[in-house]
């Protein structure tokens, strides 16, 4: 019986059925090439080939061209009997080899098309996608016709194969992890014009026994690797030197010390052969906004790598946003996506406790914590997930959820940053952009930021309120020299008293904004109608042009007419 993949929900379904049962959702036909679909499926498929990263030279060339050929042979075989795919098809595996040929610019370059695409009216889409797609054939049919044989005749693959021999040196999983993107690229090809024929199943059975062939001999290998050609990953000590050039968070440098200490004696007691003690990567990050949690996570992903606990150690980051979806069967889509992108990495999920709010009952949060508790028994080696928020709401979140408190036993606190550290963060971003900072300019701002730290609460922005006072800084400066002639680069590339912002409010993320004096807070209800007795504003006075105008009595501000409100310190007119 002849299916197709559901549009909406990836739900295999009969070929003919005109909806999903699963979903509901009306199936269309197939008619323009969806590009950012294309570019998506050929990036992960990118990322997911460590070595594209890792060699240089002759030997990253001879590589790419062997994986290549490698794609070609999987793809001939998705090909069927007649010896070739349908247009749709034929895109799917042009982008994927695009991307292998030409490497990172052309992962670069592709996304600027997405965002083309994306904005094109709709009959102009087919025609952009059209152009681009028939480009990358060209690439396709050079290595498809290379490799032209039928798939009776294709025996071996030579990149799976010489990726188990650098596994067996060095004890990675690289070729594991290969094997699985071939793969995929095999299923997404196959399923690329929305079915699914018995003869493609089939196809795949074959590409399945292909990719588990058993290896090569050496005398067959046609990449030599060297060390010269191997781009060095960051050591160990490379990833201490960066961690302790962080400003601050003495505390959170102390913990990861404990923690890389612990894991060194743990392998170490596994290579001597003594029993294996279970160890718990996962981590809980508790914190305001700002305090370098994502950093730290990046940082923890790399020694785990480093330490051989993970072959890839990067990052992937996400919210609530990006594990729960609005309808049922829906979430468990999104949060196999995440975790699939995670895989031998860190997967971060910030405002963890968003997941399960007070009160919501009929969440789908609480869908989304049970199958991620699930892929984490599944994937329990190939998986960390580290967990952030405020302390208190990931106290209560914890305490709510046994099954993931039980899975996490490594807590990190972070501390507000004191105003010299904040200093000394300001001091960063001027040096990476070429700014200096005068000493004038350097007491103003630490006035501005006591206050700031003194009166702080739970919103208190931290390095993201630095990073904004900088960016402010940086327009008044401009604003300052703009009429200056001749602009010397000294002129340009100072900083001084006159350029920092006199004062900045808070706001949740660090989002502030420029204010000349404390504004009272906002009410969160509308204003009563005019049918009410309220007080009125401030009287009116003239003009040079004898027009009536009034002004904010808090901070002298011109106002609109009829304003409830001043739009520059927020001052209730009505009181």
């Amino acid at each position: 019986m002849e299916t197709k993949i559901c549009s909406n929900c990836g739900n295999e379904i009969k070929a003919g059925a005109k909806f999903c049962p699963k979903c509901g959702t009306k199936q269309e036909s197939m008619r323009v090439v969806d590009y950012p679909y294309l570019v998506e499926e050929a990036s992960q498929f990118y990322e997911s080939i460590p070595f594209l990263k890792i060699l240089q030279g002759k030997t990253l060339e001879d590589f790419k061209l062997s994986l290549a050929n490698d794609l070609a042979k999987i793809f001939i075989l998705c090909s069927g009997a007649d010896g070739h795919l349908d247009p749709r098809e034929t895109s799917v595996a042009s982008m994927i080899l695009a991307f292998v040929i030409n490497g990172q610019e052309f992962v670069d370059s592709s996304q600027g098309i997405v965002s083309k695409w994306q904005i094109a009216p709709s009959h102009l889409r087919e025609e952009l996608a059209t152009k681009v797609i028939k480009n990358l054939e060209n690439v396709f049919v050079d290595i498809f016709e290379r490799n032209k044989l039928s798939g009776d005749q294709i025996e071996q693959l030579i990149v799976p194969n010489f990726l188990k021999n650098i596994d067996k040196a060095q004890g990675t999983s690289f070729a594991d992890i290969a094997i699985a993107a071939l793969y995929r690229a095999a299923q997404v090809v196959t399923k690329a014009d929305g079915t699914v024929t018995e003869e493609e199943e089939e196809a795949l059975k074959k590409v399945w026994k292909l990719l588990h062939e058993e290896e090569i001999s050496e005398s067959e290998k046609s990449i030599e690797i060297t060390e010269e050609a191997v781009a060095s990953q960051e050591t160990l000590d490379e990833i201490l030197a960066e961690l302790n050039e962080l400003i601050g968070m003495e505390n959170i440098k102390q913990e990861v010390d404990s923690l890389i200490n612990f894991l060194k004696v743990q392998k170490m007691r596994q290579e001597r052969g003594m029993s294996k003690t279970p160890i718990s990567l996962h981590a809980v990050f508790c914190g305001p906004p700002g305090t370098g949690k994502t950093t730290i996570a990046r940082l923890i992903g790399k020694i785990y790598r480093s330490l051989g606990f993970l072959t890839k150690g990067h990052l992937v980051e996400t919210d609530r946003s990006g594990l729960v979806a609005g309808y049922v069967g829906q979430t468990a889509l999104k949060v196999d996506e995440i975790v699939s992108k995670s895989l031998d990495g860190v997967l971060f999920i910030d405002e963890a406790y968003a997941l399960k709010p007070e009160g919501g009952l009929n969440d789908f949060g609480q869908e989304a914590i049970d199958i991620l508790l699930k892929r984490m028994e599944d994937h329990r080696d190939r998986l960390v997930v580290i967990v952030a928020g405020y302390p208190n709401e990931m106290g209560r979140f914890l305490e709510a959820n046994p099954g993931i408190k039980s899975r996490f036993n490594r807590y990190f606190y972070f501390d507000d940053y004191e105003p010299e550290e904040l200093i000394a963060i300001f001091e960063k971003f001027c040096k990476n952009s070429n700014f200096n900072i005068t000493d004038g300019a350097k007491e103003k701002l630490l006035s501005v930021l006591e206050v700031l730290h003194t009166n702080r609460d739970r919103t208190f922005g931290n390095g993201r309120l630095v990073r904004n006072i900088f960016e402010k800084t940086m327009e008044n400066q401009a604003n300052r020299i703009a009429g200056i002639a001749p602009l010397t680069d000294e002129i340009l590339a100072t900083i001084t008293g006159e350029d920092i912002p006199p004062e900045f409010h808070k706001s949740i993320r660090g989002t502030n904004e420029v204010k000349k004096s404390k504004p009272p807070s906002k009410p969160t209800t509308k204003p009563k109608p005019k049918s009410h007795k309220q007080k009125p504003p401030p009287k009116a006075k003239e003009d040079a042009k004898g027009e009536k105008v009034n002004y904010c009595p808090e901070c002298g501000a011109k106002l609109k007419t009829k304003a409830m409100f001043c739009d520059q310190c927020g001052k209730s007119l009505n009181e």
